[in-house]
């Protein structure tokens, strides 16, 4: 095995610290098939992730980008926008919200490492360090993970292990490359690889409420209240910069919505309200609620469906074998096939209607390859099932 120990040094980086050498290079960039990329960031204070550097390798160099001293960004959207050139990353959804709030685009075609790896059948969502060991024997040491990426200067640690993070990335896209090229499932990679790269930071306020555990148990004038604080949730959030919980703490969302607190008194009886958050947002939150108690009804929700009854848990159990089954037969991680996102609607319908039917969430490749076989092989059993009674 290839060791790099912890006192290991990759090649010097070139730093990119000021415009004019970052439009130099994103030119020269644009002239290759490939580049690698990475970012490191913070985000323990705020909403949005702050980036602390961006990550370069052409396979020989590695270029560290200074996002603290460049101000103009649009060398680098009109790379990301250039079709010539593959956007190397691995687990990038993170990275796309960085690389979108400082350039204001995302990074296509892009080509996502660890996404690739799974439909290689190696893995389904395999870590940095373990693809790199895999493919090319190399252990990589990752010992600066929770770094403060926004302090200068950085650590001679810091420096390796960003450099380290992209160095080697091009060589595994090259092997990922030869495994899937010319295969059915380099389109499907093509496809999710796209996929990723849509809707980032695109989250909607006012469907935050539906992501709330055990709302179904809400009437719909308390759904209206969790409706109206989910969305001042979120937009504060964003507007100020914080986390989510420094508004208000999830955990508090619905006992609120449900107790319907009308006074100060009431607020501090809620679970997570820390004395912080009722003196910062208390009257607020209290302004919301009465807010949301004088809407019309109108305004009001409708209340959310029960949960899936045993039968359909029983059925959901099928539906997973008959998945994995199926992730045998095309060599890919069952994982990839169909979220529990797809399988609820799936389940839900069969529910009320007595049949399976895709959903319309269901698009591209899964719809064809999985979705139409599947809900063809339930129906034929519940049809079988219904004629042995």
């Amino acid at each position: 095995m290839h060791f790099l120990s912890p006192e290991a040094l990759p090649p010097e980086p070139v730093w990119i610290n000021n415009n004019q050498l970052l439009d130099n290079h994103c030119q020269n960039w644009s002239n290759l098939p490939a580049i690698a990329l990475d970012t490191e960031f913070v985000r323990t204070s705020t909403f949005y992730p702050q980036p602390g550097l961006i990550q370069v390798s052409n396979g020989q160099a590695v270029y560290l980008i200074d996002p603290l001293l460049i101000n103009d960004w649009q060398p680098l959207a009109r790379l990301f926008d250039h079709g010539g050139t593959v956007k190397v990353l691995h687990a990038c959804s993170e990275d796309l919200e960085v690389l979108k709030l400082l350039t204001g685009t995302v990074p296509r075609p892009l080509f996502d490492t660890q996404l690739a790896a799974a439909f290689a059948n190696l893995g389904f969502s395999l870590g940095y360090q373990s693809l790199l060991k895999q493919l090319l024997n190399t252990d990589l040491p990752k010992d600066e993970t929770r770094s403060n990426w926004c302090q200068r200067p950085l650590t001679q640690a810091q420096v390796r292990y960003a450099s380290l993070d992209v160095l080697h990335l091009l060589e595994v896209y090259q092997q990922l490359q030869q495994l899937l090229v010319k295969t059915v499932k380099q389109p499907w990679l093509e496809d999710d690889c796209l996929a990723l790269t849509l809707n980032v930071l695109s989250h909607d306020p006012d469907n935050a409420w539906k992501e709330v555990k055990k709302a179904w148990q809400l009437r719909p004038a308390q759904l209206l209240v969790l409706k109206t604080l989910c969305h001042y949730r979120e937009v504060t959030a964003r507007q100020q910069d914080v986390p989510r919980n420094r508004v208000i703490p999830k955990g508090s969302l619905w006992p609120m919505a449900r107790f319907n607190p009308t006074t100060m008194s009431a607020l501090k009886k809620i679970p997570g309200m820390s004395p912080a958050i009722i003196r910062n947002q208390g009257e607020k939150i209290l302004a919301i609620i009465q807010q949301a108690n004088q809407m019309p009804s109108e305004r009001r929700p409708e209340k959310l469906p029960l949960p899936l009854p045993k039968t359909a848990r029983d059925m959901g159990s099928l539906i997973k074998s008959l998945l994995v089954k199926r992730s045998a037969e095309l060599e890919l991680p069952s994982e990839l096939l169909m979220s529990n996102r797809l399988t609820k609607p799936l389940l839900r319908g069969w529910v009320e209607d007595g049949r399976f039917t895709l959903p319309d969430s269901l698009t591209g490749w899964r719809r064809d390859i999985i979705g139409v076989p599947l809900v063809a092989q339930l129906n034929q059993l519940i049809q079988t099932e219904q004629g042995s009674e």
